[in-house]
């Protein structure tokens, strides 16, 4: 059997059905010659996941406890830490999780515009509920809102996010992720914006995807301090893959006040600099990620993700290839056919939405607070610092939900 023929990455060989090899090939052909954003090909359906692209959302909520405890920070450089913690601990689930359970990376479904995810943390008396909603609010581009809020801790995370991918040589994907968060302490009147990091998939010809981190991220404080993500596909920072290094200190200059490296997902330890004391930062093997509680799909509207693409999922994990593609195909007519009526009647893309609305000027505290920070990291980094989309308007969630 050939390199291509199966999947040997760090986990057990899972071998491409047999059925499937020419339609495997096929793909990562049209991929080689392929110059366009990738979201807009076709992919087989035995290299599909059995999830929409819109719930990796819930990724954000992976371990509320943190994300609830970013607010017991008794100062701005430590609420800054605590931000930089949680941040670190949502990228295990949201790019390493399923390569570590299944041994390989597959591509999630294409959310529909409209589409809807919700889900919800129960915490105690201390920590509160942790609440998600998010809805795919652009097909073309696709985009994701996304909105976190956990009221008793008083943290509230939102934002939108969406990927122009393309094929990189050798033998790999990398994609831009565009968008931002924005996070706000009301109990501190604070923001932090936080921009989102590249991703490099690699392994696509050899039937092994994986995905890495490269590049910089960046979480912007209102109070006047910075954290600087870097990250190492090679493991430069710490001899491992998936390393990251992390300098918080003020905006304005100056010494760094805290430190923190380590593997993103695995251990990573932080330095607080003036004390010069190191500890345990986060440990993705012994922190382990919370799943959250869904309504049960005969309670879900016909948008939420579970119950729209329930019959591919099913087809999928039943190895019904040939039935889970017609039954991804009639979703998609479906959303063609409805893209069509509305362009012949005028309407835009928003009008289809329920939970989030557009923001087309700096009319509420998260627009202006964008603004702001957003010229504060230009300033202080560059304009490399964000993404092209940065300068659009933003969603929210709707003052009615």
């Amino acid at each position: 059997m050939s390199s291509k023929d199966q999947f040997d990455d760090e986990g057990p060989a899972v071998e491409v059905p047999a059925e499937q090899k020419d339609s495997f090939r096929s793909f990562v052909s049209t991929l080689a010659q392929f110059s366009g954003d990738l979201s807009s090909l076709t992919c087989p359906s035995f290299l599909l996941s059995s999830v929409s692209l819109l719930e990796y959302s819930q990724y954000w909520g992976d371990h509320p406890k943190l994300f609830a405890s970013i607010s017991e920070g008794e100062t701005p450089e430590e609420r800054l830490l605590n931000v930089t913690r949680w941040f670190i601990s949502t990228l295990f689930g949201s790019y390493s999780s399923r390569s570590t359970t299944a041994g390989m990376e597959k591509k999630p479904y294409n959310p529909i515009l409209g589409e809807q995810y919700f889900a919800k943390w129960t915490g105690d008396e201390h920590t509160g509920d942790t609440i998600l909603r998010a809805e795919q609010v652009s097909h073309h581009p696709p985009i994701m809102g996304f909105h976190l809020e956990n009221k008793k801790a008083g943290v509230i995370l939102e934002g939108h996010c969406g990927q122009k991918s393309r094929f990189a040589m050798p033998a790999g994907i990398d994609v831009s992720q565009t968008g931002h968060a924005i996070l706000t302490l009301p109990h501190f009147k604070e923001h932090y914006l936080i921009t989102l990091p590249s991703l490099n998939i690699r392994g696509m010809v050899t039937g092994r995807p994986s995905v890495e981190l490269s590049g910089t991220t960046y979480i912007i404080s209102s109070a006047g301090n910075l954290a600087t993500i870097e990250y190492s596909t090679r493991g430069y920072f710490s001899g491992e893959r998936h390393s990251f290094k992390a300098t918080l200190k003020p905006v304005e200059g100056g010494s760094a006040f805290y430190t923190a490296q380590g593997v993103w997902s695995g251990v990573s330890n932080f330095t607080d600099v003036k004390k010069n004391e190191t500890k345990l930062f986060f440990d993705s093997d012994t922190d382990k990620s919370i799943a959250p509680e869904l309504q049960s799909i005969s309670e879900m509207g016909p948008l939420e993700s579970h119950k729209l693409w329930a019959n591919v999922t099913n087809a999928i994990n039943s190895k019904d290839y040939a039935t889970a593609s017609k039954e991804k195909s009639q979703i998609e007519e479906a959303q063609r056919a409805l893209a069509k009526t509305r362009k012949e009647n005028g309407e835009s893309q928003a009008d289809a939405l329920q939970v989030f609305e557009l923001v087309t000027e700096d009319s509420d505290e998260t627009g202006k607070a964008f603004i702001e920070l957003k010229e504060e990291l230009i300033d202080a980094v560059g304009a490399k610092a964000l993404k092209e989309d940065d300068n659009k308007p933003h969603w929210r969630l709707r003052h009615a939900i």
